[in-house]
């Protein structure tokens, strides 16, 4: 058995300027401390990370937050990773194997994997995780099984994965967070223990030590951890820095004056205009990643006014001046979303953009009724009820200057259009109610990923089984036929093709969407900090395992 290649995998661009990331680390920062050239260097005992998002849950197969992606690498392992060359490469696993008719995923994993509380990896616990993770009191969405029609036992170490249809989803997954297993233990927790996390077991470098909400959650390194996936870390054996503190700093400008001060040694989401404070300072080092999956995109809901009518949808769209808003809120540090997958996916059509055009947006909002202004300048229908559009984001995803972009783009297109946009940020209660009630006008959303495949399902499926956050209300069998080619064949001419032609028709034929801007994470550090790695595939942050400071 051997790792499967499969082309059609995305390929996130990780930009790095001035700071140690790499797939693999430098002698001096990844080989044993007892050999390395590097041996006279006394490191610090603790790392300590100023973050921008506090994770909503520890539990790997709850989160959903981008975000805390780092976080839950220095907690969980996955069965493979993806590389850059759209390869799965082995680390819970020892090997893979595909079935010819890919239907069946075989699974050998590696002997000798213990979680955090002593337990051990095999297939039994492996099973018992699949299991429980389709069970709907424990998550919210089940909608990555919907392919799976089994999970069997083959012998200790090895079972397999038995599918309905092929299904180009379940590798991505097997590769990140998501399906991490936890100890089997930890299925004994009351459920709202299980869903916090904190009291959950991993097979990851770190443990949770302590966790105080709002301030910070602290991790301590495993002494019997030796399972990383040497040929991106570089090395293997417990995490270099016995200890590392996650600071929840949610203020942009307190995130940097950390890390100028010294408080911390890393922080992430750098506020874009603080960009040049670490870059032009050799103090310090900075990166940014390019994140794959979908874009931050604004969703139409298609199913209720203003937006049930495709002219108002594309007068919004030809309003935008999506370039000129971006580069301002973000001080040319970030790049405009141009279609509804992002353009470090291999996936992305460069030839698919809207062309702002202000005359004919305001063209169409006549024809679609809204021809007149009230006293306060904004358009009103025969009725006298003006256009609004109000969006209500989510405050547990609201990070990297969303508000100020949205704030931007309401500026713009008062003045251009007259309409009434407005933005804010809701807890999550508000933000439930209004889905279920479907009382929304819009939504906004991304979802990064390693490959399309799953984002755009969830997305636009018009199965709600599936399209769980299909919040545009999008039913529409055109799209979930292309959504499915690019989801049942591995054959990666065949994927481009649908999802080229996806892009064209949710973009430009059906203006269901409008997308905004590439999401990333960046990271800003002390020039002396080393042991970056940086995910090849999603275009995050690795994690904690080698990071460390000198003391």
């Amino acid at each position: 058995m051997s790792s499967i290649r499969s082309r059609g995998l995305a390929l996130a661009l990780a930009v790095s300027m001035a700071f140690g990331l790499s797939a693999c680390s430098s002698d001096d920062e990844s080989g044993d401390a007892s050999t390395s050239a590097a041996t006279s260097v006394e490191y610090k005992d603790t790392f300590t990370w100023g973050v921008e998002t506090e994770p909503a849950s520890f539990n790997p197969f709850i989160n959903s937050q981008d975000a805390a992606g780092p976080i839950l690498r220095s907690l969980y392992d996955a069965y493979f990773y993806l590389d850059g060359d759209g390869v799965y490469n082995p680390w819970l696993a020892e090997s893979h194997e595909i079935s010819a008719d890919n239907r069946t995923i075989t699974i050998k994993i590696k002997q000798g994997i213990t979680f955090s509380d002593g337990e051990k990896l095999d297939a039994d616990a492996a099973i018992l995780n699949f299991t429980r993770t389709q069970d709907p009191a424990i998550v919210e969405s089940t909608t990555w099984a919907a392919s799976l029609a089994s999970v069997e036992k083959i012998d200790e170490y090895t079972f397999k994965l038995v599918l309905k249809e092929p299904d180009t989803r379940l590798l991505e997954r097997l590769s990140g967070s998501a399906s991490a297993p936890i100890s089997p233990k930890d299925f004994n927790l009351d459920v709202a223990d299980l869903k916090l996390g904190v009291a959950i077991h991993g097979t990851g470098p770190y443990a949770i030590t302590t966790y105080a909400k709002g301030e910070q959650v602290v991790l301590t390194a495993r002494d019997d951890y030796n399972w990383a996936p040497e040929a991106l870390t570089g090395r293997n054996g417990p995490a270099y820095t016995k200890t590392v503190i996650y600071r929840f700093l949610g203020e942009a400008s307190t995130r940097s004056g950390a890390l100028q001060s010294g408080q911390v040694d890393a922080i992430d989401s750098v506020p874009s205009q603080d960009v040049a404070l670490f870059v032009d300072d050799s103090k310090f080092q900075y990166a940014v990643f390019q994140n794959g999956g979908t874009p931050y995109t604004l969703f139409f809901n298609v199913s209720r006014p203003p937006f049930d009518d495709i002219r108002v949808r594309q007068a919004i769209q030809l309003a935008v001046d999506i370039d000129t808003i971006v580069n301002a809120v973000y001080y040319g540090t970030a790049q405009a979303a141009k279609s509804p997958i992002s353009s470090a996916s291999p996936f992305y059509d460069a030839s698919v953009a809207l062309t702002p055009d202000v005359a004919k947006a305001n063209s169409l909002l006549d024809e679609a009724g809204y021809a007149t202004k009230d006293a306060e300048g904004y358009r009103v229908n025969a009725a006298g009820e003006r256009l609004s559009i109000p969006i209500e984001s989510n405050s547990l995803f609201v990070r990297d200057s969303r508000d100020i972009l949205n704030q931007a783009i309401a500026g713009q297109i008062k003045e251009l259009l007259g309409v009434d946009y407005t933005w804010k940020s809701v807890d999550g209660g508000t933000w439930s109610d209004n889905r279920a009630n479907n009382t929304y006008v819009a939504w906004d959303n991304s979802v990064g990923a390693a490959d399309v495949a799953n984002p755009l399902a969830v997305q636009y499926n018009s199965n709600p089984a599936i399209g769980f956050i299909n919040l545009g209300q999008i039913h529409d069998p055109k799209v979930d036929e292309l959504l499915a080619t690019g989801q049942e064949n591995f054959d990666f001419a065949i994927r481009k093709a649908a999802y080229v032609e996806l892009q064209h028709y949710v973009l430009v034929e059906q203006a269901y969407v409008l997308p905004l801007v590439i999401m990333r994470h960046s990271h800003a550090a002390a020039a002396d900090a080393t042991g970056f790695l940086s995910d090849p595939a999603r275009g995050a942050n690795w994690g904690a395992y080698n990071v460390r400071v000198p003391k």
